[in-house]
């Protein structure tokens, strides 16, 4: 795992690896661009992927409470 000091301004910070934090990633790395991807979700292994939309979405969506405060600020066109 590649480690990058907190003052490099040459290094993208990607937050989330879902379908658009790891094509990013993917697009990225084919430039040679250094980026890191943040990801509170749990690491899955090959082994632990199955070939079920259902049973996969119940392991990779967080189901659990989420509580979330402050004000909510919505953008109009």
């Amino acid at each position: 795992m590649a480690t990058f000091a907190q003052d490099d301004d040459g290094v993208v910070v990607i937050i989330g690896s879902g379908a658009g934090g790891g094509t990013l990633a993917n697009a990225l790395a084919k430039q040679k661009i250094r980026s890191v991807v943040l990801e509170a979700g749990k690491r899955f292994s090959l082994d632990d992927i199955e070939n079920d939309e259902w049973a996969m979405f119940k392991k990779i969506s967080w189901l659990d409470k989420r509580i979330a405060a402050g004000d909510w600020h919505l953008a109009e066109n």
